[in-house]
């Protein structure tokens, strides 16, 4: 099996040459040494074994000039199926991908993920006033139509056929944890817009500071704070770069109502329905 590394600048060296530990200073160190350059020092790992590559690399100190003159190396190489064994959340994981352009995206929403982004504001609202609904959001007046008629209890049988005629099944049915510290996801619509499908199905069951993406959690979660304490509805027009780990930071405009309830046995829940955005000024509220 062919074996190099490349450096922390962009230089490819034999892995196990001894010519790599001398330039290095490490002489004196036993045994293979790539781990600890891989994982503390920025240097990319590439292996050649049929069918495919084999590229290791550790999201939070990848060197940029190394993962330039990888994804030059794989460009010029075509189609390629690639391995990509990387160091995440304290755990080697594996994943394999069936082109360079899958490649670079993926290792583009880890760095991401790991590292965040420092360009413009990733989000932005503007707070909406429950008035315009009818007029630029008729099917959120249809919801909040229920919402006021049924007195703010969430009846499932009742919502769901409303939330697939109005919504397009674009919404998100969250509970407050106990304690009241955080949200759980108790149900994400399968209308989402989100072009991560194994991150999509991860959001029924989980928190909402454990999705993918966990500083739009975090920002997203006191507008839904808002509507708990305050017991009611409220409408957002949002422009956010959301990141998922397998399609990078994705743009997405839409509005938002949130419309508190309570379960026919007293228990909270907030219901967040999507649509298309209704407004175009959102440079009032950022982060």
């Amino acid at each position: 099996m062919w074996s190099k590394i490349i450096d922390d600048r962009g230089a490819w060296w034999d892995a196990r040459a001894r010519a790599l530990r001398s330039a290095l200073h490490l002489d004196d160190v036993q045994g293979d040494i790539r781990n600890i350059l891989i994982d503390n020092l920025g240097f990319i790992g590439v292996s050649l074994r049929r069918p495919g590559v084999i590229v290791r690399f550790r999201p939070r100190t990848v060197s940029k000039a190394a993962l330039g003159t990888l994804l030059y190396w794989l460009l010029r190489r075509g189609r390629e199926r690639v391995c990509l064994s990387f160091l995440l959340d304290g755990r080697q994981q594996h994943e394999i991908l069936a082109s360079t352009r899958a490649v670079v995206a993926r290792m583009e929403a880890l760095i991401e993920l790991e590292l965040g982004s420092s360009a413009m504001p990733c989000f932005a609202a503007r707070a909406g006033a429950l008035s315009e609904i009818d007029c630029h959001a008729p099917s959120f007046g249809k919801l909040l139509e229920h919402w006021r008629t049924a007195g703010g209890i969430f009846d499932d049988e009742t919502y769901r056929p409303l939330l697939a005629r109005f919504a397009g099944e674009r919404y998100v049915l969250f509970e407050a944890c106990q304690g009241g510290l955080g949200f759980n996801i108790a149900r994400a619509g399968e209308g989402l817009q989100i072009p991560d499908q194994s991150s999509h199905r991860a959001l029924t069951g989980c928190r909402l500071d454990q999705v993918a993406d966990r500083a739009y959690a975090q920002w997203t979660a006191r507008f839904y704070r808002a509507a708990l304490d305050s017991g009611q509805p409220r409408l957002d027009h949002i422009r956010a770069l959301i990141c998922w780990p397998r399609a990078g930071r994705v743009e997405r405009r839409y509005s938002r109502l949130i419309l508190p309830c309570r379960t026919r046995h007293g228990r909270s829940v907030l219901l967040g329905v999507s649509s298309t955005l209704a407004a175009s000024d959102l440079h009032v509220e950022v982060a």
